[in-house]
Formats: structure tokens, C-alpha cells, sequence
């Protein structure tokens, strides 16, 4: 979001010593409201979200002013070295459109099942943790990054370490894999007698079967994080406060 301001909007009428301050003031007031906008989407993180993690409550960043472009801009941060991109999965809960899709999931998308050799993951579907005791969880009840690159491993035959490992075998009772998955095909097939009836990625262990991840269609938000009205609000009352005060005293 793009911020310009018009001073004779705020002050009336200019007085000559005002059109040498105005282009000062106007670079502090823009960036001091700049600040406070940041600091207000970042505290409606941990109103809107369950136990956000840092990066979404750090997601947001500004441009600034200066005394010969008054204009200032407030955003989510578009790039990260590592992980997922906080405007890529918090546009959905801004705009209300369908879930983004993780590094993790599009990674399923490349990653073929053994069975027939198919990707795991259509474009149009993801796989979702399930409450099983098996999902590790961080303390932001997500689970935990390492759960995920050992599923992964798992799933493409290779240990934690990138070593090749045994393909898995068929049966309830085979350990060759910790993870695997099951399709829909082997559901009606080979295990018709499991309790889950959904396809989805299952731990193998100690002989038993628990599934730690669901599949399930690509699901679409509501807008639920009103980014614009939020930044507008703080910045306007912040801006209008701060140059005012500079100009007028």
C-alpha cells in the first residue's frame, strides 16, 4: 500500500516558512506512521491467528520517505532466504482465495507413488497434519519442520541423511519405511479394513499403522486478515498527529 499526501488538506492555507518545513515534516510524519502501521499489523497477528509463528508476525515491512519523494510503502515481506514466503501464504487469509500451497506440498507434487509411479499430490489437492499423537508439534502447535523433511525422505526411498533405503513393503506389519502413503486405490484394495477410509500419508511402527496426514481438496479462505484497513487506520491517525504537531506546534 502506496501512501502520497496533499499538506493544504491538513494545514489550509501555506505560509512561506511552512513550504520549507513541509517536505522535513512530511518525510518524518510519513515514516513515523509508516513505523506505527507495521507495529499495529504485526500486534493483529496475534489477535487474527492461533499462536502465529515469528516470521508472520515479522512479515511486515516499509519503505521510506524522503524530503524529495513523499511517499512511503507498507507491505509483506514478497522473499525470505529459507521457508515460505509470508505474502504467499498470508494472501489467502488478505484476499480470501484458495489455500497457498507449501514448499512441502509442491514438493508431494514431484515426489512419485510407488504404487503406480504417479505424483503423490495433485495440484488441486494437500495434505493436511491430522490430531494423531504421531505429528510432532512445535510450540506453535504446527508440525515440526523435521517431521516434515522425514516424511519427505521418506517418501522418495532415501534416510534423513540422502541415503537410499529399502522400498516399503505392502503389508500392515512392514518396517521398511516409516512413512508411506495410501492411495485411495490401495484403500479399496489392500487395506480395506483400516479405519481411516481417506488417502493420506501413514507412520509405520511397532506394527501399526497411524496416520499423520490427510488428503484432501485445496481449500479456499474468507478474508480474515484485514491488512489494508488495518495499515490505513494506524497511518492516517499516526501521520495526521505527527506532521500537524510539526508544522502547527
Amino acid at each position: 500500500m502506496e501512501i502520497t499526501f496533499d499538506p493544504s488538506q491538513l494545514i489550509g492555507k501555506i505560509t512561506e516558512l511552512q513550504k520549507v518545513q513541509i517536505p522535513r515534516a512530511g518525510a518524518i510524519a510519513l515514516n513515523k506512521a509508516a513505523f506505527e502501521a507495521r507495529k499495529e499489523l504485526s500486534r493483529q497477528t496475534e489477535k487474527r491467528f492461533y499462536r502465529p509463528v515469528p516470521l508472520t508476525q515479522n512479515a511486515f515491512n516499509y519503505d521510506k520517505a524522503t524530503e524529495d519523494k513523499l511517499q512511503a510503502r507498507i507491505y509483506v515481506r514478497d522473499w525470505i532466504t529459507k521457508g515460505n514466503s509470508p505474502s504467499r501464504y498470508l494472501g489467502p487469509q488478505i484476499f480470501g482465495t484458495q489455500i497457498y500451497r507449501t514448499r512441502f506440498q509442491k514438493a508431494l507434487g514431484y515426489t512419485p507413488n510407488p504404487d503406480d509411479g504417479s505424483p503423490i499430490l495433485a495440484p488441486n489437492r494437500v495434505m493436511i497434519p491430522t490430531g494423531s499423537p504421531m505429528v510432532r508439534r512445535n510450540s506453535y502447535v504446527n508440525m515440526s519442520p523435521g517431521q516434515y523433511t522425514q516424511i519427505l525422505s521418506s517418501l522418495r526411498g532415501e534416510s534423513s541423511a540422502g541415503n537410499k533405503i529399502a522400498k516399503p513393503g505392502r503389508g500392515r506389519n512392514s518396517t521398511s519405511r516409516r512413512y508411506f502413503y495410501i492411495s485411495q486405490e490401495m484403500l479399496d484394495d489392500q487395506y480395506r479394513n483400516l479405519k481411516s477410509q481417506t488417502p493420506g500419508i501413514f507412520l509405520s511402527q511397532n506394527g501399526r499403522l497411524n496416520k499423520v496426514m490427510t488428503e484432501s481438496r485445496l481449500p479456499s479462505y474468507n478474508p480474515r486478515f484485514p491488512f489494508f484497513d488495518i495499515a490505513r487506520t494506524t497511518f492516517e491517525m499516526e501521520f495526521r498527529k505527527t506532521f500537524t504537531g510539526m508544522i502547527l506546534g
